[in-house]
């Protein structure tokens, strides 16, 4: 191949890797979360999804948590129009890091299943829905479940 060639295609290609770049950061943003204004939540674990590439809990809130105080009730789970139609009106869904970041960080897949009772601490989504990014888990034994994205935090 000429000098030419190749020229032309490492340009093209170092030119499109800082738009990829730009993909990765807009998927892994924290903008659909109020991280600035975290509450919690107790309730019981209904379904456990432990897969990439974000793991998801479905928690059914006790009868005292159903509508924190902190949220509207216009976002009370029987009038909002927005409340996915997969889970019931009362159910709550976190999202939370990938298997290898918990793994790494002391998880297993049995850390936490359907029938468990905890508090929930999370960065409710910006939305109104129900549900959020979840940040720790308290046991009733006080056992507290959380994780790092980092090595160094761990």
């Amino acid at each position: 191949m000429s000098f030419k060639i190749v020229f032309l295609s490492v340009s093209l290609i170092l030119g499109f890797i800082p738009g990829f770049g730009g993909i990765a950061a807009a998927h892994h943003s924290g903008a659909a979360y109020d991280l600035d204004h975290p509450q919690s939540v107790e309730g019981t674990v209904k379904a456990v999804n432990w897969t990439n590439p974000h793991i998801t809990f479905v928690v059914e809130p006790d009868a005292k948590n159903a509508e924190p105080a902190s949220t509207p009730a216009s976002t009370s789970p029987s009038a909002s129009p927005s409340t996915p139609r997969s889970t019931p009106p009362n159910t709550w869904v976190f999202e939370v890091s990938s298997p290898g970041v918990l793994t790494r960080s002391g998880w297993t897949k049995r850390s936490l299943q359907p029938g468990d009772h905890a508090v929930f601490r999370y960065a409710p989504l910006r939305d109104g829905n129900l549900g959020g990014f979840l940040l720790k888990v308290t046991l009733p034994s006080g056992q507290e479940l959380s994780y790092s994205v980092t090595p160094a935090e761990q």
